[in-house]
């Protein structure tokens, strides 16, 4: 006899939403059995609506797959969206290294996807960037812990406090991840302000025992100039040419939104003070993010392929700034 026992629509749209999170080399059902710990047979009924999740089972899907409960039941006002805060006080251990941790399988899950992009906002130099110079990285996460938290120890104490081998790699698999996403960035003229303020504000105030740093974190910053370039004269990035645009806005940027792109699903990483975020999953917020990202680009100058004039001039403006921060180093330790 036929069955006609009605399904639970509600539970197959919600498998089809996650099947949409699922790089294509991944199997639904095998991804959700090793989650639930069911078999097969059982997996492949909750997938079909014939039995119902319990609630254990869509909280951990919920959490597995970022997916928010709210959402997912309609309970949502006009004037709500989803999305994750996450803060980072970097006096608890193995905070910074959690975050880093999450932020990393973000950008590995992205770059799984053919159709992924990533367009970046830059009103500080980007964390993609930054994950490459040990150095630099940890300065502005320094003056961070120093000037919210408090910490009074020096700069190398505090490397050696919070860098471990997983954090190494870590940084190393985003920067690599990044190379692999098709991206886009609008950068301004004041971008590497923040950076080179920070640099000169430590020299202002005696925090360096010597002009080795600042003057090392004053090349790496000329370094991620030098390959920027590179990559906005050739129109591509990484070893084997991802396609990169860099734009340069005359409009300043008030935040860094950083837009994770796919053709089903997107989300948007809205920087707040030096390290803190938002991740924000609401489909409309990211809608808009994209249409106010891709006006911008279409107000800004592209500085790739033919636009040689206008990126040698915005590059040799921005090594000037660094030169007259190294020039100002120099200085500071001849007295």
């Amino acid at each position: 006899m036929k069955n006609l026992k009605t399904k639970n629509r509600n539970q197959v749209k919600f498998f089809d939403l996650i099947k949409k999170e699922l790089p294509a080399n991944l199997a639904l059902v095998e991804v959700v059995a090793d989650l639930l710990g069911v078999g097969t047979d059982a997996t492949y009924r909750r997938i079909r609506g014939d039995k119902p999740l319990d609630f254990e089972e869509i909280v951990k899907l919920c959490k597995h797959f970022q997916i928010s409960f709210d959402s997912l039941v309609g309970i949502k006002s006009a004037h709500q969206f989803d999305c994750i805060y996450r803060p980072i006080n970097l006096s608890i251990p193995n905070e910074y290294g959690n975050y880093m941790f999450d932020l990393s399988k973000s950008v590995a899950k992205l770059r799984t996807y053919e159709d992924s992009n990533i367009i970046t906002s830059a009103s500080d130099i980007p964390l993609f960037h930054l994950v490459f110079y040990k150095e630099l990285r940890f300065f502005k996460l320094y003056t961070w812990f120093h000037s919210v938290y408090g910490y009074d120890g020096c700069l190398d104490e505090f490397m050696q406090e919070i860098e471990t081998p997983d954090i190494v790699i870590c940084h190393q698999k985003i920067s690599k991840d990044y190379e692999l996403i098709p991206s886009s960035e609008i950068w301004t003229e004041n971008t590497i302000n923040a950076t080179l303020g920070l640099i000169s504000y430590y020299i202002d105030i005696c925090s360096f025992s010597s002009k080795d740093l600042p003057l090392l974190l004053c090349e790496q910053v000329l370094d991620i100039l030098n390959k920027l370039q590179r990559w906005a004269e050739n129109g591509n990035k990484g070893k084997i040419t991802t396609p990169f645009q860099l734009y340069v806005s005359e409009m300043e940027l008030e935040n860094t939104y950083i837009l994770m792109k796919r053709a089903s699903y997107s989300n948007c990483i809205l920087k707040l003070f030096t390290i803190n975020s938002f991740n924000v999953l609401d489909r409309e917020f990211c809608a808009e993010t994209e249409h106010w990202l891709t006006k911008m680009m279409q107000r800004s100058t592209l500085l790739c392929s033919n636009s040689e004039k206008e990126r040698i001039k915005f590059f040799n403006s921005q090594r000037q700034k660094v030169m007259s921060l190294i020039e100002k180093i120099e200085l500071s330790f001849e007295k």
